[in-house]
């Protein structure tokens, strides 16, 4: 029978090492634990001076199950640097994680695939236990980019509308409204 201390991890990722795998003692959770193995001297952006590590950074991103039932997580730990020069800080990179959330690219595309098949946003937050924020953000993107393939379309397709239609109703007992246009 396989155990949790027979399993061992050896995975580089630009800058980080995995270093264990952890289960949590009701089995519901899972976390992939990294850490930073850069030991180059780096630089600052803005002036060009050295920088020294002055502290530690950690991001915890949430990612797509490998086992069903088991949510995974991703632990980076990492550098944080100050300029000597000019006192900025900066921090490691973390290679996987999606901007502007807390999730990786591969938990993002999950996302999305449960978008493109029309999916609201609570029932992918059931499904996946994301919040719905960044559900929201990461569909407001999808909408964006189905939005600008659309219209290049159709540009390209030489259409212009002859008619134009809007239209303004009440939402929520009259307190909010909402407007529709369409060409």
């Amino acid at each position: 029978m396989l155990m949790e201390n027979d399993i061992n991890i050896n995975v580089s990722c630009q800058g980080f090492e995995a270093k264990s795998l952890l289960f949590s003692p009701e089995g519901n959770k899972s976390a992939v634990l990294f850490s930073s193995n850069e030991r180059v001297e780096k630089c600052c952006s803005e002036c060009g001076g050295t920088v020294h590590i002055y502290d530690q950074q950690q991001v915890n991103l949430k990612d797509m199950p490998i086992w069903k039932g088991i949510e995974l997580n991703l632990c980076f730990l990492g550098h944080r640097y100050r300029c000597v020069k000019c006192g900025k800080t900066f921090a490691d990179e973390i290679p996987l994680k999606y901007p502007g959330t807390r999730i990786t690219y591969r938990a993002a595309e999950w996302i999305k695939s449960f978008l493109r098949n029309k999916l609201s946003v609570r029932a992918i937050q059931q499904i996946t236990g994301i919040h719905w924020e960044t559900i929201r953000n990461i569909q407001k993107e999808f909408i964006d980019v189905a939005l600008a393939q659309r219209s290049q379309k159709r540009r390209a397709d030489g259409y212009k509308p002859r008619i134009l239609a809007v239209d303004e109703f009440a939402m929520h007992k009259g307190h909010s409204y909402a407007t529709c246009v369409r060409s």
